[in-house]
């Protein structure tokens, strides 16, 4: 019996409601939660077999509950948590010749395709499907009440925080304190988000400041109108008002201002995303930094740049400044095209700097020094996703959603980058990502890139320099378990290592609870293993450090290699612990003549490496695609064309039809002191 192909996959997984800091739903009168309805729903009726091969997987289930929990209420958020193959797991069978199903496929379908209700033509060939299917009218509505019931449910909850909110400004306008956190409670209440609300709340608030303004009962009255347009997560709610049109979408709204200088435009989501409406880099801030932004969000883009001008000359090393500053430029033109970028600011900033650098830097040139792209000024979006995959995956969504932006770069992680790239695929939108290694990425999508070389060639790099030029044999690997680029470097270096004789003996996990660095070094050391690969992620970097410690501490000579992500400021910081260790990089800095490098060292006043680089190199790909073809088709279509090539930072930038760079290179640098110094550097090792 097959049982690995008959199973899907090895592995486990674990779903959860939502994450940890979030409420979890129960429907008042129900025998199961929210969540768990629909797991149950998808199970039972085979709706979750999303690919129609008759199996049931666990990402297919999870898809299918998640899909249902966040049309009823949106802000809970299930998480699925996966170890090798654990999602590819498949559960159930799936009835894939019960008519129910099929009549069940189709009207999901058009639900999708009509947003939130079946059009003309959809009941048309609904009722044809009946017959054909020779299902009675009760069952055939049972279906579509059971499709259509989460877009009702949260229409109500819509509703309801519209009638609260209505009652509050009746009462009290302005509203108080008082007020907000009342509503902040009803929103909780009703498991709506922020962005739901925002989309409610700007019509009525703007209609109301404008009669207390004007000072009259109702200066427009019946010119409000409010419709939901609710399917596959898509909102619309329009405004009209005399001093302009409030056109909303989800997790944005777009406010022109004919009395300031430029249009206002805020996105709603958490406070993640900004143009220069909002300070990201929270611990990147002075009074003209904080004066600019509020002038950008005020719409009066002269006061913004004017002030960010100022914030500039006292803090150069802050890329947010210079991103918002092109970006209030591009406003006060009026004539732009934008793109995003996705970062982890909050888990990472450092790492979030170094890429907005890239971004920024990319974004200046084109703006300043080349008059734009054909004539437009490059507006740049920025996100911050905290390196999560939910939190990716939703504002991947905001991006998709917002049709004037045309390409991201991002996201960090391999694990968020395959997550968001899901919506980036069936948004049709095009990601670049200048940091995700992993070999999941590699014809992951048609519409996800990346800019930095994938794990394969830095594990044959790394694995000939140890067996040829070391002369050693037997390694161990040091690693994050269920990490994507880890597990991916883990794999390619092991196999790689084999192909030239040698062997990997043992792997350590970084990640477990009762990780002991000193226990570990001595197992190695025990099996007479000569090199230690180190494979940690941010969240394991401190372990890296103990198990660099200990083996100092073990007195024995054993050799260091470390994949891309330890080629940062912080393993220089302890030099003399990782002393001689050679590090994979996809980029190092050695034509003295670079442009890119000069620019740099101009802009920011700061080191350059290789994570500011390939960030440059996917936004200077972007720009190169934007100036043939400006539409989000176009983009992935130039792409993936073997006629397009650009300069950039690390060479010339193509791309294969899997998403990765051709002819990308690797880099070996290795951890020496100064000489005559205290200090430490990373020195290229010729090749």
């Amino acid at each position: 019996v097959d049982i690995k192909n008959q199973l899907g996959g090895e592995g486990r997984a674990v779903l959860t409601s939502s994450t940890s800091t979030q409420y979890s739903f129960e429907e008042e009168g129900a025998d199961t939660s929210i969540y768990t309805r629909y797991i149950v729903e998808g199970l039972e009726t085979g709706a979750a077999d999303k690919d129609e091969d008759g199996w049931i997987s666990v990402d297919e289930l999870h898809e299918y509950a998640t899909k249902a929990v966040q049309e009823a209420t949106p802000a809970m958020k299930p998480e699925i948590y996966a170890i090798k193959e654990g999602y590819k797991i498949n559960l159930a069978k799936a009835p894939i010749d019960d008519p129910k199903l099929k009549y069940h496929l189709e009207v999901d379908n058009w639900v999708k395709r009509g947003n939130g209700k079946i059009p003309l033509a959809g009941r048309i060939i609904l009722d044809d499907l009946q017959t054909q299917l020779k299902l009675v009218s009760e069952d055939a509505a049972a279906i579509e009440t059971l499709v259509l019931e989460p877009i009702q449910v949260y229409k109500r909850k819509l509703q309801q925080y519209e009638q609260v909110l209505l009652n509050e400004i009746e009462h009290d306008f302005p509203l108080s304190d008082e007020a907000r956190a009342n509503l902040k409670r009803v929103q909780q209440a009703l498991g709506l988000r922020d962005e739901d609300i925002a989309l409610i709340e700007a019509p009525i608030i703007a209609k109301q400041s404008l009669i207390e303004s004007k000072g009259v009962v109702d200066p427009l009255p019946g010119l409000i109108k409010v419709k939901y347009f609710i399917g596959a997560c898509i909102i619309g709610v329009m405004g009209i008002l005399s001093s302009g049109t409030l056109g909303y979408v989800i997790g944005r709204y777009v406010v022109p201002t004919p009395e300031k200088s430029c249009e206002k435009e805020t996105y709603t989501l958490n406070n993640r995303i900004s143009l220069g409406e909002k300070i990201l880099l929270t611990q990147d801030k002075n009074p003209d930094k904080e004066a600019g932004v509020k002038a950008f969000l005020d719409g009066d883009c002269k006061t913004a740049i004017e002030k960010l001008n100022l914030y500039r000359k006292a803090e150069p090393t802050d890329p947010e400044a210079l991103i918002y500053l092109n970006n209030a430029k591009a406003r006060e033109n009026g004539n732009r095209v934008k793109i995003a970028v996705s970062v982890p600011i909050g888990t990472n900033p450092y790492v979030a700097k170094e890429m907005l650098r890239g971004v920024a830097q990319a974004q200046d040139e084109v703006n300043n020094n080349n008059s734009g792209i054909n004539g437009k000024a490059l507006e740049v979006a920025i996100a911050n996703d905290d390196n999560d995959r939910s939190t990716g995956r939703n504002i991947a969504k905001a991006f998709v959603t917002d049709k004037n932006v045309l390409a991201v770069v991002g996201h960090q992680s391999s694990d968020v980058t395959e997550e968001a790239g899901k919506e980036y695929n069936s948004g049709e939108l095009v990601a670049i990502s200048p940091t995700s290694t992993s070999m999941i990425i590699s014809n992951f999508s048609r519409y996800v890139f990346r800019t930095v070389p994938n794990d394969k060639l830095a594990a044959e790099k790394l694995a000939e320099y140890m067996v040829t030029n070391l002369q050693n044999k037997k390694a161990a690997v040091f690693y994050h378990f269920g990490h994507a680029y880890s597990e991916s470097l883990k794999e390619k270096f092991a196999k790689a290592v084999k192909d030239k004789y040698g062997e990997v003996l043992e792997t350590f996990d970084l990640s477990k609870l009762n990780f002991n660095a000193n226990t570990a070094v001595k197992e190695a050391i025990s099996q007479n293993i000569e090199v230690l690969m180190l494979i940690p992620n941010s969240i394991t970097m401190d372990k890296v450090h103990e198990v660099v410690k200990e083996v100092k501490n073990n007195q024995k000579q054993l050799n260091l290699l470390g994949g891309e992500v330890l080629d940062r400021p912080s393993v220089l910081e302890h030099g003399k612990q990782f002393e001689g260790m050679v590090v994979a990089t996809p980029w190092i800095d050695s034509n003295p003549k670079s442009n890119f490098v000069k620019n740099s060292e101009t802009l920011w006043k700061a080191p350059v490496n290789w994570r500011m680089a390939t960030s440059y190199d996917a936004t200077q790909a972007i720009i190169g695609a934007l100036k043939i073809n400006n539409t989000r088709n176009g983009i992935q279509q130039t792409l993936h064309s073997s006629s397009f090539s650009v300069n950039g930072a690390t060479g010339k930038i193509q791309f294969s039809k899997s998403g990765d760079r051709i002819n990308n290179s690797i880099f070996l640098i290795k951890v020496q002191q100064k000489p005559g110094t205290d200090k430490y550097e990373f020195v290229p090792i010729k090749p």
